[in-house]
C-alpha cells in the first residue's frame, strides 16, 4: 500500500496544491496534507471547480497520486484531456427503448449537425449505468474536436446506436490556446 512511498505520494499531492489559487484552496486541504491524509487530500483536489487554472499538469499530477494509492485513476486522465481539450458537458436523455448505456467506456456515435456523424468517448457523471428513458449529467469527448466547435450552449445532439437518445449541451468551455 503506501507505506515506502508515502513521501513521494506527498510530494505529488503538495505540487498540485500549490497550483491551487489561494482564494479557492481550503484549510481542509493544508490540514489534510499536514496529517498525510494522502486519500482526502486527492480527493478533495480533484473537486475543485474551475477549469482556467487547472493545468494538464495539474490532472497529471492528481493520476500520478491515485495511481500510487492505488485508486483509480481514470477521472484525473479524463479531466487532464478536458483541460487541453476544452470541457462539453451535456443533459443526456435515453429514448425509453433504448439499452442501457455503460457511464465510462462507452465511445458512442453522435449526430452533430443533421447529416454528418462524430465519435466521442462518454463520460456519465451521477450514476454507473443509464437506463432506457432516464437522464443524466454527462461528457463528451470528442475524438475530433474541431468538427465539434460549432456547438453552442443549448443546441440539442442526437445519440446513435443501440442506445439512442439526445443531449443538450449545458456547458461548453473552448480548448486552451
Amino acid at each position: 500500500m503506501l507505506g515506502r512511498h508515502d513521501s513521494e505520494i506527498g510530494e505529488l499531492l503538495r505540487f498540485a496544491a500549490a497550483m491551487v489559487p489561494p482564494e479557492v484552496r481550503s484549510t481542509d486541504l493544508l490540514d489534510y496534507l499536514e496529517l498525510e491524509e494522502w486519500e482526502l487530500a486527492l480527493q478533495l483536489l480533484g473537486e475543485f471547480d474551475g477549469h482556467t487554472w487547472q493545468t494538464p499538469r495539474y490532472w497529471a499530477l492528481l493520476a500520478e497520486a491515485a495511481a500510487e494509492t492505488d485508486q483509480d485513476d481514470a477521472w484525473f486522465q479524463w479531466r487532464c484531456v478536458e483541460s487541453i481539450q476544452g470541457v462539453l458537458r451535456v443533459e443526456l436523455t435515453l429514448a425509453v427503448d433504448a439499452e442501457p448505456l455503460q457511464a465510462r467506456g462507452e465511445r458512442p456515435m453522435w449526430d452533430v449537425t443533421g447529416k454528418h456523424q462524430r465519435a466521442a468517448a462518454l463520460w456519465i457523471e451521477s450514476k454507473p449505468v443509464l437506463g432506457p428513458g432516464e437522464r443524466a449529467t454527462a461528457r463528451l469527448r470528442p475524438f475530433v474536436p474541431p468538427a465539434w466547435a460549432h456547438l453552442i450552449r443549448g443546441d440539442v445532439i442526437a445519440l446513435l446506436g443501440g442506445s439512442p437518445g439526445t443531449a443538450k449541451i449545458i456547458e461548453k468551455v473552448p480548448p486552451r490556446p
